[in-house]
């Protein structure tokens, strides 16, 4: 190749990095910390301690949840940001990740479904637990009252169900801010417009990196358990950048099996990036380019899960660091497992 061609191509790419890298955090989303069970959502505390260390061994700035959010909304989002979440308030969370959260002195956000602690089932963190550690190193969030596929329900269902967890929430843990997490991840466009009528911001349980272009009500969050939280999956993710697309809300309630995804690129794309932007769905998926800037993605096969991904991935120009975007969506004629 051209020398001359080759640096302009180098410095194209790293100047479309540096604009997709403003203002940017990788939010990561795990649930049991433990060696035994169950595998499927599983992360054991010594991987989870390696998480960490690498963390604070390459500076990543571990933020709380809450303050991140308020980078966002003031667009001061610093490099190398990270936040991590946990989901239902599992007794290991407790047990086996605050004391090496309180070790490296990093905070956790856990989303709770309330119910499960009035009724004091014994996988779960009691009222008194959660107070206990709540603070600088853990802080609680809403996760429903009672778990339900929000999109089993009418308007008025999914608005007590959010509510009766925040009361809850309130009353035996004090006041906080209005963030929730879905269950299963799932909402339709009429939740996500719902819940930002209701002063929410939210998170789903699709992957990508936060940033300005993200939808508030339906943040990413990258799950970590079995492989995708073994030490190689955890650096690409935690040093993963923001897909550069126009801002996009996809409706995850699809009609059409399986559905297409429409990408519109914040800037036209070389050849190189053309050619190694990929996605990734169950059976492979097919590509039709419009131009260098826009592209529809489409499974080989129907969606035949309740929940499915694509997931699209760019090299950035920088070592070890990829564009990431990632769409679920949600088969309404599927019933959960």
């Amino acid at each position: 190749m051209n020398v001359v061609l080759y640096r302009g191509l180098i410095a194209l790419l790293l100047l479309f990095a540096s604009t997709a890298n403003a203002g940017s955090c990788v939010v990561l989303m795990y649930h049991h910390f433990s060696d035994t069970k169950p595998k499927s959502t599983s992360v054991s505390p010594e991987l989870f301690e390696q998480h960490l260390q690498y963390l604070q061994d390459n500076h990543f700035k571990v933020l709380k949840l809450k303050t991140m959010l308020a980078h966002l909304k003031e667009g001061n989002l610093p490099n190398k940001c990270v936040v991590l979440t946990a989901d239902d308030a599992y007794q290991s969370i407790a047990e086996n990740a605050y004391p090496l959260l309180e070790k490296y002195q990093m905070p956790m956000s856990v989303f709770v479904a309330t119910e499960p602690m009035d009724k004091k089932y014994p996988a779960m963190m009691s009222w008194q637990k959660m107070r206990d550690i709540q603070g600088e190193i853990m802080q609680f969030y809403n996760h429903t009252s009672t778990h339900s596929h929000l999109l089993d329900l009418n308007k008025e269902q999914v608005k007590v169900k959010i509510t009766q967890a925040q009361n809850r929430l309130e009353q035996q843990l004090g006041k906080r801010e209005k963030i929730l997490a879905y269950p299963y991840g799932e909402a339709s466009l009429a939740i996500l417009n719902q819940v930002k009528n209701m002063g929410y911001s939210a998170f789903g349980q699709h992957s990508g990196v936060v940033s300005e272009t993200s939808n508030r009500q339906n943040l990413p969050r990258f799950p970590m358990a079995t492989r995708y939280a073994k030490m190689s999956s955890f650096k690409t993710k935690v040093n993963a950048l923001p897909m550069p697309i126009k801002a996009k809300t996809t409706n995850p309630i699809f009609t059409q099996n399986p559905p297409t995804l429409t990408l519109e690129f914040s800037k036209p794309l070389n050849k190189y990036q053309q050619n190694n932007f990929n996605c990734f769905a169950s059976g492979g998926v097919n590509m039709t380019w419009e131009g260098n800037q826009s592209v529809a993605i489409t499974a080989n096969n129907p969606l035949d899960y309740r929940r499915n991904k694509y997931n699209c991935t760019m090299p950035s120009g920088q070592k070890g660091r990829y564009y990431w975007y990632s769409v679920q969506w949600v088969n309404l004629k599927i019933k959960e497992q």
